[in-house]
């Protein structure tokens, strides 16, 4: 690999992505280019477990850029139900290199390296030996004629980085080489371009276990790490807000907006708690996490993101003092919630409220006694319809085997008007850690699949 270091920076790079030992069987999963599904112009084909972890945040970008720019541009057809059948290739073409350039430039850098193939050059005699020896791979003809049969070892042997010293020159050189994406291995040499535009130091750096690889090395799927360094940059290896310290431990999550969200089926199992930063983001659009799998959420209603109601905030700031879900906070606590939530914070009137919210001297703050104490009066937001579709690139997964977006109807249900349901789907569940109380109506009455 022509990398700007050395040949030590290859065996980083591999070890970081998929741990000390390759395997061929895991490689070879991920070993697809970006491809258009013929039953739905603008939703992308997975063919096997594993590399959803960047072709799902792909597709959300993709989508972002197609829903929200087609809107009051006169050069673009307009959307009538989401429909996107009519966006042309070339158009669909330059959506994708605009979200391409868009997950290469979320975190700062000053020069991007995008990866290319060479299969024109002919093995030397020594690669040739090593490579007829080689269990794992076919015959050297058989691979130089058969691009899908070529093993893992002549891809990295073939991998040519193209340097790019602004975002400018990355856009066209994007654009021009967008059939490297779109053929083999096409989204290994994506995930090779992101990791080396960044550092690789720089992404070990950001996780809490930098031995840990990007790719589980048994069952192939990409870790929480990757999922973040696709969808906000940021190589963390947690889904909460901010750091923290936890017995002497920084924790990384969360710290910037992001363009688009996260849920994940494990907060709703009690795995974890997804922060507001990746249930909030700037589009209305998430991935959808299953214990295996990722697939995506999108809506077109922006006031699914809209700004957060004085309520809201008053929730989230407790949440923050109250990371573990507990439904508490130690008294001593109270004056900081008080404080960033810009409350009358006098000693004495702390001291009065700890008194008033805790009279049984127990040392906590309920969070119940809380809201009724300072928010009595405020109203929670009404319980909101909306249409959303889902998306899964798995044809396995369909129960026709078509890649296409899955249309519902959302509606936040009020328990108090006595409604009930004998039970949820798994894209309930997990979506009820966002909009509690939420049932969904698919088009043809099935729940589509999250795995």
């Amino acid at each position: 690999m022509n990398n700007p270091d050395n040949e030590l920076v290859d065996k980083k790079l591999l070890a970081l992505v998929w741990g000390e030992n390759i395997s061929d069987t895991i490689f070879q999963r991920w070993s697809q280019g970006f491809e258009w599904s013929p039953d739905e112009k603008c939703a992308l084909v997975q063919h096997a477990g594993g590399p959803c972890a960047v072709i799902a945040p792909m597709q959300g970008f993709l989508l972002k850029n197609i829903l929200f720019k087609l809107d009051g541009n006169e050069n673009l057809p307009s959307l009538t139900n989401q429909d996107m059948s009519n966006v042309s290739d070339a158009q669909r073409t330059d959506f994708f290199v605009d979200a391409l350039c868009e997950v290469l430039t979320q975190f700062e850098t000053e020069h991007w390296f995008i990866c290319k193939q060479s299969l024109h050059e002919k093995p030397t005699k020594n690669q040739e030996q090593e490579l007829l020896h080689n269990e794992e791979s076919s015959s050297t003809t058989e691979i130089l004629e058969d691009v899908e049969n070529i093993s893992l070892c002549l891809f990295h042997r073939s991998i040519r980085l193209t340097h790019c010293t602004s975002k400018e020159m990355l856009k066209l050189t994007l654009k021009e080489n967008i059939s490297e994406f779109y053929s083999s291995f096409g989204v290994v040499k994506l995930l090779y371009s992101i990791i080396l535009s960044k550092g690789i130091n720089n992404v070990l750096n950001e996780m809490d276990n930098p031995e840990v690889s990007l790719v589980d090395p048994i069952h192939g799927h990409g870790s929480q790490n990757l999922i973040n360094l696709m969808i906000c940059g940021q190589a963390v290896s947690n889904v909460f807000d901010g750091d923290r310290d936890v017995a002497g431990l920084k924790l990384r999550g969360i710290t910037n907006k992001v363009t688009i969200g996260f849920l994940t089926l494990l907060e709703q199992l009690r795995y974890l708690k997804v922060g507001n930063l990746l249930k909030r983001p700037m589009f209305p659009i998430w991935l959808v996490g299953s214990e295996t799998h990722l697939s995506l959420v999108y809506s077109l209603d922006t006031t699914l993101v809209a700004e957060d109601t004085a309520l809201q905030k008053a929730h989230k700031v407790f949440d923050k003092f109250d990371p573990e879900d507990n439904g508490f906070i130690p008294c001593d606590l109270l004056k900081d919630v008080m404080e960033e939530l810009e409350l009358v914070c006098d000693p004495e009137y702390v001291k009065l409220m700890i008194g008033n919210l805790d009279p049984e001297e127990l040392g906590v703050i309920i969070r119940t006694k809380f809201f009724q104490e300072f928010y009595n009066n405020e109203t929670e937001a009404k319980p909101l319809n909306f249409n959303l579709l889902h998306y899964n690139g798995l044809t396995q997964s369909s129960s026709d085997g078509k890649v296409r977006f899955r249309r519902g109807t959302a509606r936040q249900i009020d328990w108090q008007e006595g409604c009930t349901k004998s039970h949820d789907s798994q894209i309930e569940s997990c979506l009820q850690t966002r909009w509690p109380g939420l049932w969904i109506n698919w088009d043809d009455g099935k729940a589509p699949s999250l795995n």
